[in-house]
């Protein structure tokens, strides 16, 4: 008596035919296994773009700020640089009106419109008075300055006489001035005060 052996294979959890439920249940158990072999590597990719779009964020904001702080820097030269400006050139229209006098000033406190020149020893502090004095008491220039929030002012001092020579006759002086020139920029922020020290002799003058 021979007995056949068969052999049989069997496959665990194989599904029926046509039973789609339990195909797809296995499905998702594939699916299931193959995220679950790299857990740790689950929002990196999400945490990756947090942190550029941090640091671009970053360097956005220190570039404005950067930006903003060199404009406001170039505002301030350019502020200061109109201010000296405006400053020298109304000191040299001071000068030049003190070189352009036939006859000697007489100093008064205050100078008429006319003499314009001020007694060193009356003149106050021009470093302590406010833009209202300026305006009343300075000078401007005859022309305008257009890029100057305010125009310049000036005022003239006479310091002192000095005897040139002494054996001349009449006798030669030598008089001292010294001219204060006020300005401010392109806004009222930037304010310079200049001074410049020059003489004449009493010979210069026709009387």
């Amino acid at each position: 008596m021979h007995t056949i052996l068969t052999s049989m294979h069997f496959m665990p959890h194989a599904c029926p035919p046509r039973q789609a439920l339990c195909q797809l249940s296995g499905a998702l158990r594939a699916d299931h296994s193959e995220f679950a072999t790299n857990p740790q590597e689950r929002g990196a990719a999400l945490i990756t773009a947090l942190m550029i779009l941090l640091i671009m964020t970053l360097l956005g904001i220190t570039a404005i700020t950067t930006s903003s702080l060199e404009q406001k820097m170039a505002g301030n030269m350019r502020d200061q640089y109109m201010a000296q400006q405006a400053g020298d050139s109304i000191i040299r229209d001071a000068e030049s009106w003190i070189f352009a006098l036939t006859t000697k000033p007489t100093p008064v406190c205050p100078p008429t419109s006319t003499e314009r020149v001020w007694d060193t020893t009356c003149l106050p502090d021009v470093t302590q008075q406010s833009d209202s004095w300026w305006s009343t008491n300075g000078y401007t220039a005859n022309v305008a300055n257009i890029y100057a929030n305010q125009n310049p002012r000036y005022v003239d001092e006479l310091l002192q006489r000095v005897a040139a020579c002494l054996d001349c006759n009449p006798k030669v002086y030598r008089y001292f001035f010294r001219t204060n020139g006020w300005s401010v920029g392109f806004s009222n922020f930037a304010r310079g005060l200049y001074q410049s020290t020059y003489s004449r002799t009493s010979d210069e003058f026709q009387n």
